[in-house]
């Protein structure tokens, strides 16, 4: 995947302005695997997954088929924080000495100098700091009985009846989905074993919902609870867990203390539906996050398409649709597996079969007006807080920045003031998001 070094944001002619909502490619060839560091397009990913945003913009994505953990600066710049691209393994260490399979989803600690990682094909749960050292948390890394399922066959081996435990002697089976609470605590989407379980800050691992290797829809409590692929989950602002439960077609909601009800959907009927949440339909939900204003941002991988579920309990299409167009225009996702909204509302999306990051902005409120009598004027646009923009104007080849360096947005209204050149009628300017 390559990285869109820029996004136009805004054709404003003077004196007035204009904005839209709009969803941004990241790659100029979508669905081209890879890996490659980078600003913008230079980069590639191959099936980016899990994601999570710190304080400071920066966004870090679990690149699954890579086998390592990316980060994004707020300029688009793309590094590898810890693995080896291409290399799968089983390894504690530093940066690229680490070793990862097929990361899935990926948590922030609440002080942010932590982030917590779903090693779905080492079965365990990883820890890595800023500096991208890495350590296991919880699970047996690499080890072969930590696949414990039962499917009713002899051909797998039976799960254990006990799973829980402190740190190494837990047992997860692809855990595919994380969640840090306030407190601390983790809380995982144990995949492949059918449950929800959390760990304590010291390792600890309890079974809070469903029943090891046994799937099903039925709301309960406790291990009475059943689930069918749990993936993605987050805590809602009421201090519940909301889980994507992508093969029963549904959005779950457990209490911490492990009473689970079906908050949206139905496990009975798959769908692109949108209605009050009871009402709508979901084909795979992958992935929930909470939205600023209320709510949540659901992904439907199979469906291509984020569902918002908004305050008023009403589920409506957020991005995307059902049938991609070939070839895919500019606002299709394909695949789409997990999301993270900043403060204004604005999503970043893990488009994965279009290997792809994307990002869709939802406000985008713009003016320009003249300064008096002077020949000057002031362009002010909707920005995200850390990133940069470029004004541009068109000339006789087209659009060209105006020499002046980019301006850096420190909060979610900018404003750039700038002379009309004497040689030329005012307009047409835009101003171009760079990198994110």
């Amino acid at each position: 995947m390559k990285w869109f070094p820029y996004i136009t944001l805004l054709l404003a002619t003077c004196p007035s302005g204009s904005g839209a909502e709009e969803i941004a490619p990241v790659s100029e060839q979508i669905g081209e695997p890879g890996h490659r560091d980078g600003i913008g397009a230079a980069s590639l990913f191959n099936d980016p997954m899990g994601m999570t945003r710190d304080a400071a913009g920066n966004v870090y994505v679990c690149d699954g088929r890579n086998h390592v953990i990316r980060k994004i600066s707020p300029a688009g710049v793309v590094t590898t924080l810890a693995g080896a691209p291409g290399q799968p393994g089983a390894a504690d260490g530093k940066g690229g000495a680490a070793r990862f399979h097929f990361p899935t989803d990926i948590a922030l600690s609440p002080t942010g100098g932590i982030l917590y990682v779903t090693d779905s094909g080492n079965h365990c749960i990883r820890a890595i700091t800023s500096k991208g050292k890495v350590t296991t948390l919880a699970g047996n890394l690499g080890e072969a009985d930590d696949v414990l399922r039962n499917y009713g066959t002899t051909a797998y081996t039976p799960v254990p009846l006990q799973i829980d435990g402190k740190r190494k002697k837990a047992r997860f089976n692809s855990p595919g989905g994380i969640a840090c609470a306030p407190s601390g605590h983790l809380y995982v989407s144990d995949t492949g074993n059918q449950v929800i379980r959390r760990i304590d800050p010291k390792g600890n691992v309890v079974t809070l919902a469903g029943s090891p290797g046994a799937w099903g829809s039925a709301d309960g409590s406790g291990s009475a609870a059943r689930f069918h692929s749990p993936q993605g989950l987050c805590l809602g602002a009421d201090g519940n867990i909301y889980i994507a439960d992508t093969h029963n077609h549904t959005i779950r909601r457990m209490t911490p203390a492990g009473e689970v009800t079906t908050f949206s959907g139905n496990a009975s009927e798959s769908g692109c539906m949108s209605g009050p949440r009871l009402e709508a339909r979901y084909s795979a939900p992958t992935d929930i996050v909470p939205h600023p204003a209320g709510g949540f941002i659901i992904c439907d991988s199979f469906c291509n398409s984020l569902f918002r579920l908004d305050a008023t309990d009403l589920v409506s299409q957020f991005a995307g649709h059902s049938e991609i167009d070939s070839p895919p225009g500019a606002g299709d996702l394909s695949g789409p597996q997990s999301a993270v909204s900043d403060a204004q509302g604005n999503v970043f999306v893990a488009d994965t079969f279009s290997q792809e990051v994307r990002l869709i902005l939802v406000k985008f409120d713009t003016s320009i007006s003249t300064n008096g009598s002077t020949s000057e004027l002031t362009l002010t646009w909707d920005s995200i807080p850390g990133c940069d923009y470029q004004l541009q104007t068109r000339g006789p080849q087209g659009w060209e920045s105006t020499g002046d360096d980019p301006i850096r947005a420190t909060a979610a209204r900018t404003s750039v003031t700038f002379p009309v050149p004497d040689d030329q009628a005012p307009g047409p300017y835009r101003i171009l998001l760079l990198g994110l």
